[in-house]
């Protein structure tokens, strides 16, 4: 794996067309993009289908973004967008249980971004509304700010707090009753 971080020259050539410019943000980019599309779809075949088709319209309109300093957003901005058509086209075709299937309870990577999800609360993150979990997600596994996910989800810092406050008191009520299906007696919460 080339250690090379994708740097305002490889923008440059990529937005000419060269490929190894793209083979390059495709490694810095493939696990974070993957982890967020696994966490907020909760299926690893949609996350994989996402990912391809993000990337590929990340190659295709590359040429369009002006700013170096707004591809990290932009990026991200195109991968919810896949997960929204993802999760529209899904709950059409299948019923609620299928849609929030479990991801696996482990997933494992190399290097700095090696985690496991908890079981609980990836459970409990599932059964939130999309919008929750994907404000949840950016913010929290994502590491971006109030502002940055404004720009990403097309909205007001106030519609994002607003909606982060809502996803972490639901997420706490989804959590107590993980907690009590699983005849816990505490909650990490108390």
């Amino acid at each position: 794996m080339n250690q090379q971080k994708f740097n305002l020259e490889n923008f440059k050539k990529l937005k000419k067309g060269d490929k190894d410019s793209f083979d390059l943000l495709y490694e810095e980019y493939y696990l974070i993009l993957y982890r967020t599309a696994l966490l907020i779809l909760g299926n690893k075949e949609d996350a994989e289908d996402v990912l391809q088709d993000s990337f590929i319209s990340i190659y295709k309109n590359i040429i369009n973004l002006k700013e170096f300093n707004k591809l990290r957003p932009w990026i991200f901005s195109i991968l919810k967008n896949s997960c929204y058509t993802r999760y529209k086209n899904r709950k059409r075709e299948f019923p609620d249980e299928f849609i929030l299937e479990k991801a696996d309870s482990k997933l494992i990577s190399s290097g700095e971004d090696e985690f496991v999800l908890n079981n609980e609360v990836e459970s409990a993150l599932l059964k939130l509304n999309p919008k929750e979990r994907e404000v949840l997600v950016l913010f929290y596994y994502d590491d971006f700010s109030i502002e940055e996910i404004a720009k990403i989800l097309k909205t007001f810092k106030g519609t994002v707090k607003s909606r982060l406050f809502r996803a972490r008191k639901n997420l706490k009520k989804e959590i107590m009753k993980v907690d009590q299906d699983f005849g816990e007696k505490e909650s990490i919460y108390e």
